[in-house]
């Protein structure tokens, strides 16, 4: 179970801010707490990262989404 809103209040954070933090809407953000919203994924990217005993940074670079509007 995702621990999102657990995480996000604990940080004193609402929805929205935290929907800004990431670069999403706040539906998203939603969604992601009710389980609702990409968790397959996270789920496989996080057994990824047990099988291959890395981090997730070693599986997914980063990218600027304005550097790629720019090219």
């Amino acid at each position: 179970m995702m621990q999102i809103a657990k995480l996000r209040e604990e940080k004193g954070l609402t929805q929205a801010q935290l929907a800004r933090a990431i670069d999403a809407d706040v539906s998203t953000v939603r969604n992601l707490e009710r389980n609702r919203s990409g968790i397959k994924s996270i789920q496989r990217i996080i057994k990824l990262c047990k099988a291959l005993d890395c981090q997730v940074e070693d599986l997914i670079m980063m990218v600027d989404v304005e550097e790629i509007d720019q090219n």
